[in-house]
Formats: structure tokens, C-alpha cells, sequence
């Protein structure tokens, strides 16, 4: 499947991009599904979406159907959206309920997830209705935010009190959930992380950006399986909350494998970028605000919106060249494309591992 040669890792500046087919070819994405993301913590959102017992959200990722239900004693939950008679979906739509009923033959769970009552099924013999509640899937809360994973490791391995320490002193803790948006990209998830992991593409790419960000001082800090890149934000320039000259800055952490925290004065951004097919992803982006009623949202998300097409452009355009004859691999920059060569690395022992 994959050539040996291609796994190997190198020092940067004797390193290659890893090769073209693997943003497009099936049998990557395949491979990426089992040795990766089957094996990753997953954002799904703020937990503030289902505030009440009974409130749900229902979700996807990587074609596994899920629902996160807030309990009776105010816990959350998830379960695969999976009735275990033959497979029916549990819930349609995020809604509120007080039970959890099949949309296919009509059986009842409790929100626990256990089964509480089936259809015609008297004559069964040796049914034990203890085996046959939902099934549960691993969940963990950070920071308000609901995380879960396929498998069953405990560790949960976000890079929480580093992440507080990189941006000290500003505090996102209490940061609360405003809103999402969503976009269908057409090009490979790894594109997408390759795109964001570099200011290098900023000065072509990014005019408006550019010109606020100080692109002299742009630095990048590499770590176990996360990445930062900061810079000085000019403060006569900025969409964000008006600070102190010392805090105007923008933090961009990149959590391997595909989870993007854009911190700025004022503003957490979470992206999940969402693989959906081997040339295909989704991103989507959760805004968090220190003051809901801060004027500055309307001109951050207008700013975040003119950055974010100018980068489904390029990636889209990146996809194409990757897909043609014309390109395998490419060499990589030292001194503008460290966290690329993060990635790609981590990546690739992924692959080897497992």
C-alpha cells in the first residue's frame, strides 16, 4: 500500500512533502480512518447546546452516526445513533426528549442508553434486555467543549495546561458558545491542516491578514502533538475586542490530528476539520466570545469570513495540482514550514505504527 521509503522521517531540511496520492487515493483515506482518527479524540461542540436533561445533539464522524444526551443529573453521554434490533436511526434532529424511540420498529430506550421497552417480542426466548441497550462511545469535557472517541482509551490527551500557559495572561476558560459555520471544501483534510500549519502563503494569500498581523515576527513552536504559531497583531488593524498594546496578539494552535484553536483579544475559534472523503472535507467553525455583546463580532466575523474563502480557494486550487501529473512531492522550508513537517511526521509514523 505504502512504499516503505516514504515512511521514513528526516530532518527538514533533507525532507520531501509526503506524496501526492495520499490526498486523494481511497486506500489512504482508508488507512487514515483506521490507524488515526478511530484512534482520536473528536470535538463535537460546546456543551452549552443541551443545557436541559433530555436535550441532544446528533452528529458524524467519519459516517459513524452519534447522539450526545445531557442525563438526568446533568452528566452528558454519547451513544451511537444505532437501535440494536436491526440498525435503525434513534434521532433525526437535535431535539428534546424524554425518551429515546427507533425510527425504524419502534424501540425505547431511557437517555442512559439502557432499553426500557420493545414491540411484539414475548414469544423471543433468551432475550436479555440488559444486553441490548445502546452503545455507549467514549466522552470527555474540556473547557465546556464535548470530546469523544471509538475506542476505549481513557487518556485523554488534550494539551490543556500548556495551551493555558502559551497564551497567559489572557484567560479563555470562561469564554461562552455564540455559533457555528459550517463549509463543504473540496480538497483532501490534509491539505487543509498543510494550509494552516504555515504563514508562508500569508503575503499571497491573505492580503487583508497581512497587513495586521506582523509577518516579521511570526513565529512557530513545535511539541509532542500540537503545534502553535503566534504573532503580534498591529491594534490599529484589529477586527477583534480592543486590549492592551502587550496582549494584541494571534495564537494558532493545530492539535494533531484535526483540531485548530485560533485564539485572538477577546475570541476562541475552534475548527474541526472533518474528513469526509479522500479528496473531500468539512470544517466547521465554533466561535467563542469573552462578552456576547462585544461590538467587535460583527467585524471579526466578516474579517474570518474573507480570510476562510480566500483559503478554500487556494486548497481547492491545491487539490487539483496534487491531482494531475504535473506534481509528487515537494521540499519544505525550514525556516516557514516547521509545523508542516510536524505534521507530515507524526503522520507518517501514524502509518507505521498502526
Amino acid at each position: 500500500m505504502i512504499e516503505p521509503q516514504y515512511l521514513e522521517n528526516f530532518p527538514i531540511e533533507n525532507s520531501y512533502t509526503i506524496p501526492s496520492k495520499w490526498y486523494y487515493e481511497d486506500e489512504i483515506f482508508e488507512l487514515e480512518k483506521k490507524t488515526i482518527f478511530n484512534k482520536s479524540w473528536h470535538l463535537i461542540g460546546s456543551k452549552s447546546k443541551i443545557p436541559n436533561p433530555g436535550d441532544t445533539i446528533i452528529y458524524e464522524v467519519l459516517d459513524n452516526p452519534i447522539i450526545i444526551v445531557r442525563q438526568e443529573d446533568s452528566s452528558i453521554k454519547a451513544f451511537y445513533n444505532v437501535c440494536q434490533h436491526r440498525g435503525g436511526p434513534i434521532i433525526r434532529e437535535n431535539c428534546s426528549v424524554k425518551f429515546l424511540q427507533c425510527k425504524y420498529h419502534g424501540w425505547i430506550y431511557e437517555i442512559d442508553g439502557s432499553l426500557k421497552k420493545v414491540r411484539d417480542f414475548s414469544e423471543v426466548k433468551n432475550f436479555q434486555r440488559e444486553y441490548y441497550g445502546l452503545k455507549s462511545i467514549n466522552l470527555k469535557i474540556w473547557m465546556d467543549m464535548i470530546f469523544i472517541n471509538f475506542s476505549k482509551n481513557n487518556l485523554f490527551d488534550m494539551p490543556i495546561d500548556n495551551i493555558k500557559g502559551h497564551i497567559y495572561p489572557l484567560n479563555i476558560s470562561s469564554y461562552k458558545y455564540h455559533s457555528r459555520v459550517s463549509y463543504n471544501i473540496k480538497s483532501n483534510w490534509k491539505i487543509y491542516i498543510d494550509n494552516y500549519l504555515e504563514g508562508y502563503h500569508i503575503p499571497f494569500v491573505h492580503p487583508r491578514l497581512n497587513k495586521l498581523i506582523d509577518y516579521k515576527s511570526y513565529q512557530t513552536e513545535l511539541f509532542d502533538n500540537y503545534s502553535l504559531q503566534w504573532s503580534p497583531i498591529k491594534p490599529e488593524l484589529s477586527p477583534y475586542k480592543k486590549i492592551k498594546t502587550s496582549l494584541n496578539k494571534a495564537f494558532y494552535f493545530t492539535i494533531f490530528p484535526n483540531l485548530l484553536l485560533n485564539i485572538a483579544p477577546g475570541r476562541l475559534q475552534t475548527n474541526i476539520v472533518e474528513p469526509r472523503s479522500s479528496n473531500s472535507c468539512r470544517v466547521h467553525f465554533d466561535y467563542y466570545f469573552e462578552d456576547l455583546n462585544d461590538k467587535s463580532i460583527i467585524t471579526d466575523f466578516k474579517f474570518s469570513e474573507e480570510v476562510q474563502q480566500e483559503d478554500i480557494q487556494i486548497c481547492q486550487e491545491v487539490q487539483k495540482g496534487l491531482e494531475s501529473n504535473g506534481f509528487d512531492r515537494g521540499r519544505i522550508s525550514k525556516k516557514s514550514e516547521k509545523g508542516l513537517h510536524h505534521f507530515q511526521s507524526i503522520l507518517k509514523k501514524c502509518f507505521s505504527d498502526g
